[in-house]
C-alpha cells in the first residue's frame, strides 16, 4: 500500500474567542495580538519584511507564511498590494494551515475587519473544500495567486518548489506549537529563500533567533507592536546554490486539445507569447472533441498519488472554470459512482472511513438513496460526488485559447522539432520551419513519441468510443451515473461511454463498440435499453494516450533543454488539464509550482528514463 507523509484528513479549527480575540483552545493561544490584528500584520510582518518597498517594480513577488489562521496577514498584504502603484505584476502568497476555518467561520471572523470586505468576499467565494494538499486559488483576475497548503507544516513545506522573497513566521507561540519553530523547519525555509530574502515574526525567543541564524538568516530585534517590547526581522545571508532559469518569451505548443490549450492559457497569463500548432483544421478534434466529458475525483484508502492529483485538479477546475465565464458549458449536477460488486463496495466504504472527506466532496449512499439520486432503480450502493458532473471539452479549449498572447495555427502537421542556437524550431514534413521559439511543448498525446523518439516513453494508444442514445429517451437522468462506464445527459441527449480498446488506432465508429456501451448502460441503469432500438444509436471514437501507472507525463524532457511534454492524460484529460497546465507553466517560468513536489516527481517524464 502507498504511504504518503501528508495528512489524509483535515480537521477544521473551532471558532472561539477570548476577550474578543480569536483563540485556539487546541493550542492554547490567540490568533493575533490583543492590541489589534491589522496593526500587528502591518508592523510585524509587512514592515518587518520591508514591504511594500521591497516589491516595488518587480514582475513577481513571493511570500510564504507558516500559519494562515484567520487569513488576516493575507488580507492586509493583498490590500497593500492593491493600494500600491509600484506593486509587482503578480503576487504569490503561499501559506500552510493544519486546522483551517470553514468558510462560514472565516466569514464571521472577517466581519471584524470591514476595510477588507471586498477582498474577503472574493477569498470566501473561492475558499476550497477542506481536503489535504495544495490548493492554488487565483484572485484579482489571476494577478494574486494564493497557494493554500492544508496539512502539517513539516509535511507541506518540503513539498514547496519556489524562490521566496519574504517569510511571515506566524505560527502559534513556540511554547504552544513547537513544531513550527524547530531547526528542521528553518532549514527548509532556507532552501526556498532568494538571496537577501526577508523574514519577520512577533517572537524574539533565543531558540528562534539561534535556529534562524544556523539556517543562514541574520536576525535583528526591532520595536514590537502594542504591549510587546520587541519583534524580529531577519534577512537571508546564506548560499542558495540555485541558478535563476531563463524565462522563455515565446513558447510553441504542439497540439490544441485540452492539454495544450490549458498550458497555452497558463503561459499567456504569465506574459509569455504562445504559438499553438494543431494538425487538424479545427481545435479539440481528438478525445477533446467528445460532446461532453465526465469530471469527478477519485478516492482511495491510502490516498495515493492518483487520488491526490485528481482531487487537486478537480477542486481547481471548480474554481477556474467558473472564472472562464459563460463560454464554457458545464454542469455540477453530481456524479453517482455505483459499486460494481460487494468487494468494491467495501473498498469504497473503507476509503471514505479512512480519509473522512467533507460530505460535500464525497459521501456514501446506500441503494435506496442511490436510486433516488439516479432517479432510477439502480442495483446497489455507491459514492456520491455532489459537485462533480460533466463539461464540454471543446468549450474549454476555445475559452483557454481566447487570449491576445496566443496565436493558433490549424492545419499544421508537425514532423520534427530541433534545437538551434538560442531556441527551437518546429518543422513540417517538407523541412519548412513552421515556427521558432525559446521552448517547445509536446502536447499531442501519443504522437509526442514521434517528436522525441530517443526518449522511449511507454505511451500506448487506447481507443475509446462513446454512444449517443436517441434524444429524449432517458428524461429521468439528470445526473451522471457511473459503474464501469458512465451515462450522462446534456440538453435531453443521453450519452453512454466509453470503451477501452487497447493498441487500436481505428477511429471509425463500430456497431460492436456501441453494443459494448449498451451493455454498460444495462449495468448502470437496468432496463434502460428497452427505451429505444439499438439501431437508433450512433457512436464517436477517439484515441487516448495512456502510460503505465495511469498517471500523466508532464515536465521537462530529459537531456533536452527547452523541450517539454504534457501527454498521457488518458481518460482524465478534462479533469487534469487545467491545473497541470498551471503547474508546468510555473515550472517553465520559475514561479512557485502549484502542485506538491512529490506529485510533480510522480508525473515527471524522467521517471521513464532507462537506467
Amino acid at each position: 500500500m502507498y504511504h504518503s507523509t501528508m495528512l489524509k484528513t483535515i480537521v477544521p479549527a473551532r471558532l472561539e474567542f477570548r476577550d474578543g480575540v480569536p483563540y485556539s483552545s487546541l493550542y492554547g493561544d490567540i490568533y493575533h495580538s490583543a492590541d489589534g490584528g491589522v496593526g500587528q500584520a502591518n508592523h510585524v510582518f509587512l514592515q518587518g519584511c520591508g514591504l511594500p518597498q521591497a516589491w516595488a517594480g518587480r514582475a513577481s513577488f513571493v511570500i510564504l507564511e507558516t500559519g494562515f489562521g484567520t487569513g488576516l496577514n493575507f488580507l492586509v498584504t493583498w490590500a497593500a498590494w492593491r493600494a500600491d502603484p509600484q506593486r509587482p505584476a503578480r503576487l504569490h502568497f503561499l501559506s500552510v494551515e493544519k486546522h483551517p476555518f470553514t468558510a462560514d467561520d472565516l466569514a464571521r471572523l472577517h466581519m471584524q475587519w470591514p476595510e477588507f470586505a471586498e477582498c474577503s468576499r472574493e477569498l470566501l467565494a473561492n475558499w476550497p473544500v477542506l481536503t489535504p494538499g495544495f490548493h492554488r486559488i487565483a484572485l484579482d483576475g489571476g494577478r494574486v495567486q494564493l497557494t493554500l497548503m492544508l496539512g502539517d507544516a513539516l509535511d507541506c513545506l518540503p513539498q514547496v518548489q519556489a524562490r521566496v522573497d519574504a517569510f511571515y513566521l506566524d505560527g502559534f507561540a513556540p511554547d504552544c506549537n513547537a513544531d513550527l519553530w524547530q531547526p528542521k523547519l528553518f532549514y527548509t525555509l532556507a532552501r526556498l529563500a532568494q538571496p537577501g530574502a526577508m523574514a519577520a515574526t512577533y517572537t524574539v525567543r533565543g531558540a528562534v533567533r539561534e535556529g534562524l541564524a544556523r539556517a543562514g538568516f541574520a536576525c535583528d530585534k526591532r520595536p514590537g507592536f502594542g504591549r510587546k517590547r520587541s519583534c524580529l526581522a531577519a534577512h537571508f545571508d546564506g548560499e542558495t546554490g540555485r541558478e535563476t532559469p531563463a524565462v522563455p518569451k515565446h513558447v510553441a505548443i504542439v497540439g490544441a486539445g485540452v492539454a495544450g490549450s490549458a498550458l497555452a492559457h497558463a503561459l499567456a497569463q504569465r506574459g509569455v507569447a504562445v504559438t499553438v500548432l494543431e494538425r487538424a483544421d479545427q481545435i479539440a478534434q481528438g478525445a477533446s472533441g467528445n460532446p461532453m466529458a465526465v469530471f469527478r475525483p477519485l478516492i482511495s484508502r491510502d490516498d495515493n498519488r492518483a487520488s491526490r492529483l485528481t482531487r487537486a485538479t478537480f477542486l481547481h477546475d471548480l474554481r477556474a472554470w467558473a472564472a472562464l465565464g459563460h463560454g464554457v458549458e458545464w454542469s455540477r449536477c453530481g456524479v453517482l459512482h455505483l459499486a460494481r460488486d460487494a468487494d468494491t463496495a467495501v473498498k469504497l466504504q473503507l476509503a471514505l472511513v479512512d480519509t473522512a472527506p467533507p460530505s460535500d466532496y464525497a459521501r456514501w449512499v446506500e441503494q435506496g438513496e442511490a436510486s433516488e439520486l439516479a432517479n432510477w432503480p439502480v442495483s446497489g450502493p455507491g459514492v456520491f460526488y455532489p459537485t462533480a458532473g460533466w463539461v464540454v471539452p471543446g468549450d474549454l479549449c476555445r475559452s483557454w485559447l481566447d487570449h491576445a498572447a496566443i496565436q493558433l495555427k490549424t492545419g499544421c502537421a508537425v514532423a520534427r522539432v530541433q534545437a538551434v542556437s538560442g531556441g527551437w524550431q518546429v518543422l513540417d514534413g517538407a523541412g519548412a520551419v513552421l515556427v521558432e521559439a525559446d521552448a517547445v511543448v509536446l502536447a499531442n498525446a501519443h504522437d509526442a513519441m514521434s517528436l522525441a523518439p530517443d526518449q522511449g516513453w511507454p505511451l500506448h494508444i487506447e481507443r475509446g468510443q462513446i454512444t449517443r442514445l436517441p434524444a429524449g429517451s432517458l428524461p429521468e437522468i439528470q445526473r451522471v451515473i457511473t459503474r464501469e462506464g458512465y451515462v450522462a445527459s446534456r440538453a435531453g441527449q443521453p450519452l453512454v461511454g466509453a470503451t477501452y480498446e487497447h493498441d487500436d488506432d481505428d477511429i471509425a465508429p463500430r456497431s460492436a463498440s456501441d453494443l459494448s456501451n449498451l451493455a454498460r448502460l444495462e449495468g448502470i441503469l437496468p432496463g434502460a435499453g428497452s427505451r429505444f432500438s439499438a439501431d437508433a444509436v450512433s457512436g464517436r471514437a477517439s484515441l487516448r494516450a495512456t502510460l503505465p501507472g495511469r498517471l500523466p507525463m508532464v515536465g521537462a524532457v530529459s537531456g533536452q533543454s527547452g523541450l517539454y511534454v504534457a501527454a498521457g492524460y488518458a481518460s482524465r484529460g478534462v479533469v487534469w488539464a487545467g491545473l497541470l497546465g498551471e503547474a508546468l507553466a510555473d515550472q517553465m517560468t520559475g514561479q512557485p509550482v502549484a502542485l506538491e513536489l512529490e506529485l510533480m516527481r510522480a508525473i515527471a517524464p524522467e521517471r521513464f528514463v532507462r537506467r
